[in-house]
């Protein structure tokens, strides 16, 4: 028995039914009255209508290998950029003013206005698929007039194109002239840098770093022609000593009158030569060791030569006079000389001798400064180095840099012809806004289902309490499960009198109230399926008959 009682008894479908059936007026009342108040909410309430715009972005119509876009921000901070300016203060006044869209509303502040005008405008980007980056969005404006909200989206779309195109241009010009005033800036540092580098080669001209080879070759041609020079001197100096000691002689002789002064020059008794050939032998000497060293272009070989031809024509004028004077007998050969003019002559020979002295001493003296100053600029050659490459190095650097700021100009200029010509990334409508047919708010789909489901969960709940709390036997089994007595015999309900009649007037409450409950869907679907406004205009005719 006691198994019996602790054995559960499952709900049959027709237990169910029968439940159903009996709490029908619990189940249809409840629904039938949150229905209603759904339905009453929705006709009631404000409706709110949204439209959208959606924007197609479309690349740049020039190819990039030709033309380089200068506008490289992202298209999705672009688009957020344009939608703050969109949104601010002077824009949105522009459109309230414009639509009147809060004309007869109490809102007394302005900047209550914009803040509900901002959480009314809903921009939405759009993903391009496997490709990165937007490659559309929808501008939407939500309002309680379907021919403003229309409007005012499509109003925010063309704002949108506005702007994009305006901020590309400022954007593209802004850049350009940036790039020429920087471009200004580093051609007059190139200017200064080249005036500066010009001047640097023009002071130090000859010590420069690519004359080197050439102060060497004519450092060592100096080196040749002072150790000429020096010769030249030893020789000459030797000359000289050498006249002296004739002249010396000479005038001994002519004091004391013990030699002979010979017509030819000579002396008796002393040498066969006369200073002329003498000084003939020895510079022919002086020619003969320079044409070892030197070709016959070298400068002292030329004089050396010149020197040399005129001691030949001096010899020669000699012999011939000696020649005109020897038939009138050769015993004048050997006559004294009554004047001096041998001695004369060697003193004339000494003072030009001593006057090429001076002149290879000065000659000396300007290969020896003119050393010094190739020295000088051979030992600052790396210094010169040093500075001049630090000099050209900023010069380069400069030039590069000018070099590529011009070709980004260029390149500038060129974006900026394009964005005027709307050739660059633009913004094209493809669907207008629409007059919106169906409020967004109230949502009827979702009001209808929350008041059927209120409904419902009410009816529910009572039904559970009246059924499962209340100690009622309703069932057969119930009696032998919870009593424990077999059951022997069912007797059917006895009838009262009135019952028909009562069950007649009850079916017929029940048919109205179902009936109205069933407009009510059917208002809740109408509403639902063509909208507020026009299921009132279906229904307005009916309700004037």
């Amino acid at each position: 028995m006691a198994d019996l009682k602790n054995q559960a008894v499952p709900i049959k479908p027709e237990q169910i039914l029968d439940i159903i059936i009996r709490r029908r007026w619990i189940i249809i009342i409840p629904l039938s009255i949150f229905l209603t108040l759904g339905l009453i909410y929705a006709l009631v309430t404000p409706r709110t209508y949204e439209s959208s715009t959606t924007i197609l972005i479309q690349p740049q119509k020039v190819p990039t290998d030709y033309v380089q876009s200068i506008v490289t921000t992202d298209t999705a901070q672009r688009i957020n950029t344009i939608s703050q300016q969109i949104l601010s203060r002077t824009n949105l006044e522009k459109i309230i003013d414009e639509f009147q869209l809060y004309q007869g509303k109490e809102i007394r502040y302005n900047e209550d206005k914009f803040n509900d005008m901002r959480k009314r405008v809903t921009v939405t980007q759009q993903s391009a698929g496997k490709q990165e980056g937007t490659a559309a969005f929808s501008v939407s404006f939500k309002g309680d007039k379907p021919e403003t909200v229309m409007n005012v989206a499509n109003r925010l779309a063309t704002f949108f194109m506005d702007e994009n195109l305006k901020a590309r241009e400022v954007q593209a010009v802004g850049t350009s002239e940036f790039l020429e005033s920087e471009l200004e800036k580093i051609q007059k540092k190139l200017e200064d840098r080249e005036a500066q580098l010009a001047s640097y080669r023009a002071t130090y001209m000859g010590g420069l770093p690519d004359e080197l080879e050439t102060n060497l070759r004519t450092l060592d041609r100096l080196q040749l022609q002072y150790s000429d020079a020096l010769k030249a001197l030893r020789d000459t100096q030797n000359a000289i000593a050498l006249l002296q000691s004739q002249i010396s002689r000479l005038k001994e002789i002519e004091q004391s009158g013990s030699g002979t002064i010979q017509t030819d020059g000579s002396i008796s008794g002393r040498s066969n030569l006369s200073i002329t050939q003498q000084q003939h032998e020895s510079e022919k000497r002086q020619l003969d060791d320079l044409l070892l060293k030197y070709t016959e272009k070298h400068p002292e070989v030329i004089k050396l030569t010149k020197s040399v031809a005129k001691l030949e024509e001096k010899i020669a004028k000699e012999a011939e006079e000696k020649k005109n004077q020897a038939p009138e007998g050769t015993a004048e050969k050997f006559a004294p000389i009554s004047n001096n003019n041998v001695l004369a002559q060697h003193e004339f020979n000494l003072r030009q001798l001593e006057n090429d002295v001076v002149n290879i001493q000065r000659n000396i003296l300007q290969i020896q400064e003119t050393m010094k100053v190739y020295q000088k600029r051979v030992e600052d050659t790396p210094k010169r180095e040093q500075e001049l490459q630090s000099i050209q190095r900023d010069y380069n650097n400069i030039r590069d840099s000018y070099n590529s700021l011009l070709a980004r100009r260029l390149e500038a200029e060129l974006a900026v012809n394009m964005e005027k010509k709307q050739k660059g990334e633009q913004f094209r409508i493809i669907d207008y806004a629409r007059l919106p047919e169906k409020p967004i708010s109230p949502d009827v789909r979702k009001l209808f289902m929350f008041s059927v489901a209120i409904g419902l969960g009410i009816s529910g709940g009572i039904i559970f309490l009246l059924e499962f709390l209340n100690p009622v036997i309703r069932r057969e089994e119930q009696i032998e499960i919870e009593i424990g007595l077999p059951i022997l015999a069912s007797i059917p309900p006895l009838g009262r009198p009135g019952e028909k009649t009562q069950k007649r007037i009850e079916l017929i409450l029940f048919s109205l109230v179902s009936m109205y409950a069933s407009a009510v869907l059917l208002g809740f679907a109408l509403l639902n399926l063509k909208g507020i406004e026009k299921t009132v205009e279906f229904v307005k005719p009916y309700i004037n008959i």
